[in-house]
C-alpha cells in the first residue's frame, strides 16, 4: 500500500511515461500538500486557523515523513501558515516523493532530451498497473457515487484541490462533481483546512502563470 503522497503522485503524472499531468507549480503545490496531509493523518500535526501546529514530535518511521516533520518541529515556534509551508515544501516535494519511490524500486530514472542535451530527468513507472491504480480506483469510485475510505477521500481532495479532478472525471455527469464535491466535504476540519488553502495556493499560481 502506497503513502497518500505517492498515490498523488501517481495521479499528478502520466502513468506510462512519468510525464506531468499540470503545470510545475500546481504538481509542487499538490505534493507539498500531500506530505503535509500525510502528517496531520497521522497526527502528527495539526491546523489551528491557518497554522500548521506540531501535535506529537515522536519521529515517524517513514524518513521522509521524518525528514518533513523535523523541518514543522524547527520552525513551529513561528507558527508559519500553510500557504508559507506548501510555498517551501513545494520547492522539493515532487523530487522527494519521485526519490521514496525510487528507493522502493517503483519507477526508474529517464533522462528527458531535447536538441541532444539533457534538460530535466523523468520518474518512469517500472509498473504502468501500479501507477495507474490510484487514477483508476478514484474514477470508478466517484462515476458510481460510492462511498470513499479516508484516505482515497484524502487524494480525491487533493485531486479536486489541484484541479486533477476535471481530467479524473472527464465526460462525467454533473451530479458526479457534485458527489465529490459533497464527499471532500466530509474530512475532518484540519484536512478541509489544509486542502482549502492549497486550491487557493494553486489558483494563484496558475493565474500567475497565465499572466
Amino acid at each position: 500500500m502506497f503513502a497518500l503522497a505517492d498515490d498523488f503522485y501517481w495521479l499528478s503524472h502520466h502513468d506510462g511515461t512519468g510525464k506531468p499531468r499540470l503545470h510545475a507549480r500546481a504538481i509542487e503545490l499538490g505534493c507539498a500538500a500531500a506530505l503535509l496531509a500525510e502528517l496531520i493523518s497521522s497526527r502528527h500535526i495539526g491546523v489551528e486557523d491557518d497554522r500548521i501546529t506540531v501535535l506529537d514530535s515522536r519521529p515517524p518511521a517513514d524518513a521522509l515523513m521524518h525528514l518533513i516533520l523535523d523541518q514543522v518541529i524547527a520552525e513551529a515556534a513561528r507558527a508559519h501558515s500553510i500557504r508559507t509551508w506548501l510555498a517551501f515544501l513545494g520547492q522539493h516535494a515532487p523530487g522527494q516523493i519521485a526519490m521514496r519511490l525510487l528507493r522502493a524500486g517503483h519507477v526508474h530514472m529517464e533522462a528527458q532530451r531535447k536538441l541532444g542535451r539533457q534538460v530535466g530527468v523523468l520518474y518512469v513507472p517500472v509498473d504502468v498497473n501500479v501507477a495507474a491504480w490510484p487514477w483508476a480506483m478514484l474514477s470508478q469510485h466517484l462515476r458510481r457515487h460510492e462511498p470513499l475510505e479516508y484516505e482515497p477521500l484524502c487524494l480525491a481532495g487533493l485531486a479536486l484541490a489541484s484541479g486533477l479532478h476535471t481530467y479524473l472525471l472527464d465526460g462525467a455527469p454533473a451530479e458526479t462533481f457534485d458527489y465529490l464535491n459533497r464527499s471532500v466535504r466530509t474530512l475532518w476540519t484540519p484536512m478541509r483546512a489544509l486542502l482549502f488553502h492549497t486550491h487557493a495556493a494553486i489558483g494563484d499560481a496558475v493565474l500567475a502563470h497565465r499572466t
